[in-house]
């Protein structure tokens, strides 16, 4: 890979000798590099679009667009302007800086202005007259969608698709009559002559591009107020009467999710109104969009006799998108090498907004059977990857997603919590969304906040538990005197990973014992020397249990009779690991499968 600063530098020092410009195809590649976003992340600021297209009513017709680009610039003279566009060769029409037709080259996804006359310090404008790629605005016969996460906004229109290049975006649709359309931002106003319907939409506050959308075509839309708010669903189903089922739950839902995290952040709510599209088999099980979240249909739209875990399903998805609008939304990351991180506070805010409306449900099994398998799947493996992970391309941001960010993260998330204690910590992010409100940061900007609101080395704690991959080898050693839980670097490193253990030793099924692991080992009173032990049995601590003889033996003897749930999921964890180290028979543990 070429390094874009030395490229630049290449550029600008021919230019200034006389010389011809190098040729950008040598200094441009597909994708958005790290190194373009981070010379255009220093360089443009105070950024706005305004985007104009026309959609026809045949879908085998293309859309016509027209984006106007404003920002102030604060580069050096002679350094070029890379604008991002899929196949900008067959797609631009014309490109015009501050009124004046310029020529621009076309190399990769990019549409280039090798020298153009920019001004440090002053506002400039690019006007740029294209044709929109299909390939992220999921177009059917009668209703189109955008989905512009995570780089794909730059495969439709031409922007700076980059999350840390903040803007307001302006819409204006030319629609078919008859086709509803809704956005970011508020419809302003609206003009119907000819067949066509002409939708003009309020400025949004500063949001990524690959939160940019907007939905059109023949969609119902119902309207409900609730706590002061006016919320609006649009949807394309035909039967009414599971419409009517459904619909006041969807909104009630919402508000209860907008009320709890607005409580929580002590924000109100942040952009300028919700609505949210019902989209028949959308890729997602939702996308956070600021003013327009898009469903898939069948999530909401419950059939007459749904079973829990739909109706737990669908109050946890409109309470993870919702939970975006303020981790996500207003905060951005500044690179796709921190998506784990609104993923992972959209997943937790859910479970705190969700789980007491589901009494009935185990929601510690559940947390503990749909993350640690997966999690430990990777880590006990030499190819295991960190939660936090390098990204060069956002072309490549699809490599990071996968069960460490998924399953791991939640986990690590929820040890950190208990580290700081619910109430600093919910303080530290209340700091964390204030400060960053409406722009981008980083994880290494969240720990240090929450590093000033603990008594803990937080700084070290992420290292182990974030920035390098793994997991701890705890081993479980029983003296006359103590129990002794000895921790290890499967790797050899001599890393060790600080957390909490819930130690059960039979009896009472609450009956668990906290230990602090915070360096080589940890220990406990004796006790009877007869009784199983569990260091996992809240499960939330993580790592490769390796039991003693007498507690591994009595879980798989016992494992049915646990007087838990919860403990029969940690007790198994730990039996499959121990046969995978050849601990326990591998007939043993298919009998065990097949009982269970």
């Amino acid at each position: 890979m070429r390094r874009w600063r030395g490229a630049v530098a290449g550029v600008v020092l021919l230019t200034a000798c006389g010389g011809e410009t190098t040729d950008p195809a040598a200094w441009v590649e597909p994708g958005i590099s790290s190194e373009l976003a981070e010379l255009r992340q220093r360089t443009i600021s105070d950024l706005r679009y305004h985007l104009a297209l026309s959609v026809p009513t045949s879908r085998a017709e293309p859309l016509i667009g027209r984006m106007l680009v404003r920002f102030r610039w604060s580069g050096v003279a002679g350094e070029p302007l890379v604008l991002d566009l899929m196949e900008p060769a067959a797609r631009v029409r014309a490109v015009r800086l501050d009124g004046n037709p310029v020529t621009a080259a076309f190399v990769a996804d990019h549409i280039v202005l090798e020298s153009p006359p920019l001004r440090a310090g002053e506002t400039h404008e690019v006007d740029v007259e294209f044709t929109a790629g299909d390939a992220s605005l999921n177009r059917n016969d009668d209703y189109l969608y955008t989905l512009f996460v995570p780089d794909r906004a730059h495969f439709a229109i031409p922007v700076f698709d980059q999350p840390d290049l903040k803007a307001r975006l302006t819409l204006e649709l030319d629609i078919p009559e008859g086709w509803e359309a809704v956005a970011n931002g508020s419809e302003q106003a609206r003009e119907t002559d000819g067949g066509r319907t002409r939708l003009r939409f309020t400025e949004t506050a500063p949001i990524s591009t690959y939160l940019f959308a907007f939905a059109t075509g023949r969609f119902q839309v119902e309207t409900r107020v609730r706590s002061g708010r006016t919320l609006r669903m649009f949807h394309r189903e035909t039967d009414a009467d599971k419409v009517r089922r459904n619909v006041e739950d969807a909104f009630d839902l919402h508000d209860r999710a907008l009320s709890w995290l607005e409580a929580y952040t002590e924000i109100p709510y942040p952009f300028e109104k919700y609505d949210f599209v019902l989209v028949p088999a959308f890729q997602y099980g939702g996308m956070e969009h600021p003013g327009a979240v898009f469903y898939r249909a069948d999530g909401l739209l419950l059939d007459e006799t749904p079973t829990q875990n739909q109706l737990l399903g669908r109050a946890s998805v409109i309470a993870h998108e919702t939970a975006h609008m303020w981790f996500g939304d207003l905060v951005t990351m500044a690179w796709f090498d921190d998506v784990w991180l609104k993923e992972v506070f959209a997943n937790f805010m859910a479970a705190k907004i969700v789980e007491p409306s589901f009494p009935e449900v185990d929601h510690a099994l559940r947390f503990l059977l749909a993350h640690h398998p997966a999690a430990y799947a990777i880590d006990r493996t030499p190819g295991a990857n960190p939660i936090l992970q390098p990204l060069e391309n956002l072309r490549e941001a699809g490599t990071l997603y996968g069960p460490i960010i998924y399953q791991k993260a939640p986990i690590v998330m929820k040890h950190l919590e208990r580290r700081m204690g619910a109430e600093p910590f919910r303080r530290g992010l209340v700091t964390y969304l204030d400060r960053y409100r409406f722009g981008n940061a980083r994880w290494d900007d969240l720990i240090a906040i929450l590093d000033d609101n603990s008594d803990e080395d937080l700084r070290a704690w992420s290292r182990v538990w974030v920035e390098e991959p793994g997991r701890p080898t705890v081993r479980v050693e029983r003296t006359t005197d103590a129990i002794v839980f000895r921790q290890s670097d499967p790797s050899g490193e001599g890393r060790l990973w600080p957390q909490y253990l819930d130690v059960w030793r039979g009896g009472a099924a609450d009956a668990l014992e906290t230990v602090a692991l915070d360096g080589a080992e940890a220990r406990l009173p004796a006790g009877d020397p007869t009784s199983p032990l569990l260091p996992m049995a809240s499960g939330i601590p993580y790592g490769l249990f390796e039991l003693d003889d007498v507690s591994l033996a009595a879980l798989a003897e016992g494992l049915f009779d646990l007087p838990r749930p919860l403990l029969r999921g940690a007790a198994w964890l730990s039996i499959w690991d121990a046969g995978l180290e050849g601990r326990v028979r591998r007939d043993r543990l298919l009998e065990l499968a097949l009982e269970g």
